[in-house]
């Protein structure tokens, strides 16, 4: 018997350390849905890309219902997309109306 505890003392120790789960969850915060500055940017700056813009942020929150987390996250880099888009779009509209404006008060002076 002293033969046979000589030779687990012989034997490497080895070390593992435990796989995760593959269905283990992290913790992430929800993606922004940026419903407030649709609707904003709708009223305020170019209506037909604001209604889509509104369109989508709706998307972010169904898709967080459903649980599908990937879909959330394109539908709410997509709404500020269209939001930016609106904003531009709207100010360009905006500042060519106030030009247009300026430009036949002066004409008729």
């Amino acid at each position: 018997m002293a033969n046979s505890d000589s030779d687990d003392e012989r034997r490497p120790i080895r070390y593992t350390t435990p796989a995760l789960a593959p269905n283990v969850a992290y913790l992430r915060q929800p993606p922004r849905n940026y419903r407030i500055g649709a609707i904003l940017s709708a009223i305020l700056c170019f209506f037909p890309i604001g209604i889509l813009s509104i369109i989508s942020s709706r998307k972010v929150t169904r898709a967080l219902e459903i649980g599908d987390h990937g879909g959330a996250m394109a539908a709410s880099d997509r709404t500020r997309l269209l939001i930016q888009i609106t904003v531009i779009v709207g100010g360009l509209i905006w500042f060519g109306g106030l030009l247009g404006i300026i430009y036949v008060s002066t004409k008729d002076s």
